[in-house]
């Protein structure tokens, strides 16, 4: 089952470090923050590695439709075929690491830490 109240949180962590880190990093900052939010949900979770993926990746898909959403508004000058190629993209990248941030951090409960 689906812990959307976790999922907030991540989302609003993900926020947190995205406005801090992308300043200094650039968009790196945002893939950072969203592996860092995804191994503290994947922690908060604790139910199992599939669970901590599953809420990492659900973190993932929402700050990457955000962030999506966001460089359409202010890049809505650029060629449709690679906008939404970029789209795909980049949905796909911060899925992958909330879902393994997640299950990082799920595993990281499960051990003790």
């Amino acid at each position: 089952m689906i812990n959307w109240k976790a999922v907030i949180i991540g989302f609003i962590i993900t926020l947190i470090f995205v406005l801090i880190l992308d300043p200094f990093i650039g968009e790196f900052g945002s893939y950072i923050s969203i592996l860092i939010a995804g191994i503290i949900i994947g922690y908060i979770v604790n139910e199992d590695l599939l669970n901590g993926a599953i809420h990492g990746g659900l973190i993932g898909i929402i700050a990457g439709i955000i962030a999506v959403l966001i460089l359409l508004i202010v890049g809505s000058s650029l060629i449709l075929t690679s906008v939404f190629l970029s789209i795909i993209a980049r949905i796909f990248v911060d899925v992958l690491l909330g879902a393994v941030g997640g299950a990082v951090g799920s595993m990281l409960k499960n051990k003790g830490f």
